[in-house]
């Protein structure tokens, strides 16, 4: 991964994603978007064009049984119309200031659209360099300017996930990957039919496993490519 973002002698920044990888940053950014969007009450952002595999891995090819679990993980960014406290929606558009309920919301009323809007034009320029990567399957180099709208974009989309994730501090996510995996392998070694059945029939609480475990798979990508961008941006 460490290829994927790199700084020209220029001063522009190349962004080498491969289709797989530009699919799972566009589907996540289109998700951020809808809530952003629907916080106004605004038409959501484009459908997605391909559904991503899980990141990270070598990975087959898109497919509609990837693209449905990733449109579960997300399905709450997209979903109903925000109310006032809606976690993931405070977390894009927090208060101005804590100490005065009637200051924030004064401040939300005059500058809130703004703020919304910067947000919303950001993840629009990356999801334009995301189409244009993907439709030339290659790299896509762009200014200076342009790299700092994938700063924020991708930023607001981590904030979001990580949200719904409901992650704390001590949160060791790599531990917690090993360790699903690990009871998948045991389960698998045992011959525990039933345990299989309920990673994948959607009913039952290992479906909820099986979703976490993608949710921060995506939230890991997301937060090394963030780095990558800031690495490359500060150089």
């Amino acid at each position: 991964m460490t290829a994927m973002v790199r700084r020209r002698r220029d001063g522009h920044v190349a962004f080498d994603l491969d289709v797989v990888h530009a699919g799972v940053v566009a589907e996540a950014l289109e998700q951020t978007r809808a809530v952003l969007a629907e916080g106004e009450g605004a038409p959501s952002g484009p459908a997605a064009t391909a559904g991503p595999p899980a990141p990270g891995g070598a990975g087959a090819g898109p497919s509609q049984e990837v693209d449905d679990e990733f449109e579960a993980i997300v399905s709450r960014l997209g979903g109903e119309a925000p109310v006032p406290d809606d976690p993931v929606l405070r977390r894009l558009l927090p208060d101005a200031t804590l100490e005065d309920p009637e200051e924030a919301a004064e401040f939300r009323r005059l500058a809130g659209a703004g703020v919304r809007d910067a947000k919303v034009a950001a993840i629009d320029s990356v999801l334009e360099d995301l189409a244009l990567l993907r439709r030339q399957d290659g790299g896509v180099v762009v200014a200076p300017d342009r790299a700092q709208a994938w700063l924020t974009a991708l930023n607001d989309c981590r904030l979001a996930l990580g949200t719904l994730l409901a992650l704390g501090e001590d949160d060791d996510l790599h531990a917690e990957l090993d360790a699903y995996e690990a009871e998948l392998l045991a389960e698998a070694a045992a011959g525990d039919d039933d345990a299989e059945d309920a990673d994948t029939d959607g009913s039952a609480a290992g479906t909820e496993r099986a979703l976490r475990a993608y949710r921060i798979a995506v939230y890991d990508f997301l937060s090394a490519l963030l780095e990558m961008v800031v690495r490359a941006v500060d150089r």
